[in-house]
């Protein structure tokens, strides 16, 4: 199946301390992607890198415009110019001029500059909004999550449908009579409250959404609640605080209107034109490097609670960064790396546990011994994790015997990897057979998974005991692999996937 591109909405999160007070200020006024082309440069005091290309994130726009030739509709919204460019060049491209096309667009939902600080709505648009609403469940007040909601519902008709609304005559009632882009169906991807803010969207249906929403990605989003917003209560009697958005990050708000975790037992549960490799949840586990007080929030990203960023029965994975910054998940490679496969690969690979042995070598094959595991998954010639389980990341399962351990994995739930690749990495077995060459051996890996085994102690941790790596070639189906180090082998499970 060929890559199926669609347009890419990014919709950021919660403005921070300064929007307690300011919806729009002056910070976002400079940042017109508002964070979403913030990049990293890694540097390398040792200089050993410089040896090599010196890996640098230039921000993820800047990537999908550089990797996959996607055009920015910043100032171009109604694709006028690239509607010009298509017709100049309907069939070949001159040499330097990377090709467009509609489905390969980016836009940023900028929800803050809706806010009345920065622009005043008529009452008419404003009773069309809370109508919408509360025709389709929601009884609360036209603010926070279910207000950007309703406006970012209204950009994706108007990118996706043949017909939308005009917002500036927008009216309870009024039917879609203005003329829309026609792209079909968007991804979208959310930051923190952002990813809410599209759940709401799709969930309540706002202006038939589920119909043209064709992916989502959520990253660092606290789809249980956010507890650090229950403390916010205390400051409502502060100025401006009486509906401000981190009111609507508590976590009995997020669960009464969303269903929290497990919204398909929600009474608005997402479409099941959304399936199961259609949404995928990217955590962050970093709480160093974030602000001060926040890095003594553990198992965080610095302020989302890892067990609060996933959701139940949808592809997750783990990255060591944190909520946003230099060291944040929308600013750095290896979650772009995930996003990208999650965007645009047409596999979806499961690797999991399913036994854990004492190898032959063993040097601590005791029965009360308590071990645990370290995993990174990487794709094929990249420096980067697709996921991790580790101490550093706060995510490793607590230390168990090998009885325990084997207790855990024949139940299913000591999965490596739930996410995505490309069927670039596939090649058939029957086109390797040649004399001299095992089709076994010239299978082409895409993924690499680097294990190691701690022995626990109580004073220390964990003490290193084995180290290894396995390459996971990517066949169609369901396959088993060996893997070892020197205390253990181990066989693993992989599921791959047509999406």
């Amino acid at each position: 199946m060929s890559t199926e591109y669609m347009p890419v909405i990014f919709i950021h999160g919660w403005g921070g301390v300064s929007d307690m007070f300011r919806d729009f200020d002056e910070h976002d006024e400079r940042d017109p992607y508002i964070g979403w082309n913030d990049g990293c440069r890694y540097n390398d005091p040792e200089g050993w890198l410089k040896l090599r290309e010196t890996p640098n994130f230039e921000g993820m726009v800047f990537r999908l415009v550089k990797d996959y030739n996607y055009y920015d509709a910043a100032n171009d919204e109604s694709l006028t110019l690239l509607t010009q460019l298509c017709r100049a060049y309907p069939t070949s491209i001159p040499p330097g001029l990377p090709y467009h096309a509609s489905d390969k667009t980016i836009w940023i939902f900028r929800y803050y500059e809706y806010n009345a600080d920065h622009l005043h709505l008529s009452q008419n648009a404003r009773k069309a909004l809370l109508y919408e609403l509360q025709t389709r469940g929601y009884k609360g007040p036209l603010a926070g999550i279910p207000y950007y909601a309703a406006l970012l519902a209204l950009t994706i008709r108007r990118i996706a449908g043949k017909t939308c609304y005009d917002l500036e005559k927008l009216c309870p009632g009024t039917t879609p009579t203005a003329r829309g882009l026609g792209l079909k169906r968007v991804a979208l991807v959310g930051h923190s409250m952002g990813g809410l803010i599209a759940r709401f969207a799709i969930q309540y249906n706002l202006y038939d959404t589920q119909e043209y929403v064709g992916k989502l990605a959520t990253l660092a989003t606290p789809h249980g609640g956010a507890r650090y917003a229950i403390a916010s209560r205390m400051l409502r009697w502060l100025p401006g605080l009486t509906q401000d958005d981190v009111m609507y990050l508590d976590p009995s708000w997020v669960n009464k209107h969303l269903g929290g975790q497990n919204p398909q037992a929600f009474h608005k549960p997402l479409p099941p034109s959304l399936k199961e490799e259609d949404v995928f949840c990217l955590i962050g586990t970093r709480r160093d490097g974030y602000f001060l007080i926040a890095r003594r929030l553990p198992r965080t990203d610095g302020i989302v609670h890892q067990d609060e960023a996933y959701l139940q029965g949808f592809p997750y994975a783990y990255f060591y960064q944190t909520h946003s910054g230099s060291y944040g998940i929308r600013e750095n490679l290896a979650p772009y790396q995930a996003l990208r496969r999650f965007l645009f690969g047409d596999l979806h690979v499961k690797i999991w546990v399913e036994s854990v042995q004492f190898g032959a070598s063993a040097q601590h094959a005791h029965a009360d011994n308590r071990f645990f595991f370290r995993y990174g998954v990487k794709p094929r010639g990249i420096n980067v994790y697709l996921n991790e389980i580790s101490e550093e990341c706060e995510n490793q399962p607590k230390p168990r015997t090998l009885a325990e351990l084997n207790s855990i994995v024949s139940a299913g739930r000591y999965v490596v990897y739930d996410g995505f690749a490309d069927s670039a990495a596939v090649v058939p077995l029957a086109g390797l057979e040649m004399p001299g060459v095992a089709a076994s051996e010239a299978e082409v890996p895409h993924l690499q998974i680097e294990h190691r085994s701690y022995l626990y102690n109580a004073f220390v941790g964990g003490m290193p005991v084995g180290s290894n790596y396995t390459m996971v070639p990517l066949i169609l189906g369901v396959t088993h692999i060996t893997a070892s180090d020197q205390e253990f082998n181990f066989t693993l499970g992989v599921s791959v996937t047509k999406r």
